[in-house]
């Protein structure tokens, strides 16, 4: 592996829907461990790229690698063995279980055993229950939420289950998370709770992440390249300072003061 490779490429990428463009020829890359913004107006095809890197949608052009392999030649059940995790902007989780058990859910893809195995109960099934089990709770400490493991996330505040869903999706044990809306719908104090707990983590881990978020603050904060789509377009890339003072970007999404 080429160490000064981005980890995600995504190259010339093309979606269309019907007569409706949603990506237009969109290229840049990710390096290892960094924290890529990507921005735009509502329609701009911020929600389409990810559907795309998490094989959701498959383009009509174009190519997506993750550490140099065609990700696009993946099905879409192997895209987590690949090391890459996403967030929803809308929550996902299920009420019923505990926040211990929802954050199990994110590392079932490593499960090795068969439905066969699983309703016999041999021992092998039990290892890799503890095993996630364990996974889970370093996740929730790690996320100060372990206080709430043996809790049912129904009736949890929405801030919390906001961190509930990124636990979930470190349960994957990713080396790509993809955050898609993270603060949408918290208050000032928990995006700022929220940006102080994906900082700790991808220092950590090396994690490298390329968020999809509105809350300008957020993102400038926190990203070291920004990327910026307008109708399907890429049309800035660069450093938040960079961005900021894009002329194009202030045009199409930042606007200017009144």
């Amino acid at each position: 592996m080429d160490l000064d490779a981005p980890m995600l490429r995504v190259d010339r990428l093309t979606v269309r829907f019907g007569g409706v463009t949603a990506l237009d020829d969109v290229s840049f890359g990710v390096e290892p461990g960094s924290v890529c913004g990507l921005i735009g107006p509502n329609g701009a095809g911020k929600t389409t790229l990810f559907d795309c890197v998490s094989r959701l949608t498959r383009p009509q052009q174009g190519r997506i690698e993750v550490d140099g392999r065609d990700l696009l030649a993946l099905a879409a059940y192997q895209v987590a063995g690949l090391g890459v995790a996403r967030t929803f902007q809308h929550l996902g989780l299920f009420g019923s279980l505990t926040v211990r058990e929802n954050v199990m859910l994110g590392g079932h893809h490593a499960f090795h055993t068969g439905f066969g195995a699983a309703a016999l109960r041999l021992p092998l099934v039990g290892r890799e229950e503890r095993a996630l089990r364990r996974r889970a709770d370093e996740v929730l400490e790690r996320v100060g939420l372990t206080h709430l493991a043996a809790r049912p996330a129904v009736g949890l505040p929405y801030g919390t289950l906001k961190r509930i869903e990124l636990a979930r999706a470190l349960g994957a044990a990713p080396r790509l998370l993809l955050l898609d809306e993270p603060a949408s719908g918290l208050s000032h104090g928990e995006v700022d709770e929220l940006a102080a707990v994906i900082a700790a983590i991808r220092d950590q881990s090396n994690l490298t992440v390329l968020l999809v978020e509105h809350h300008m603050g957020l993102v400038m904060r926190m990203s070291d390249k920004v990327v910026v789509l307008d109708f399907g377009r890429k049309i800035a890339e660069g450093t938040p300072a960079a961005v900021r003072e894009d002329p194009e970007v202030i045009r199409a999404y930042l606007g200017v003061p009144a």
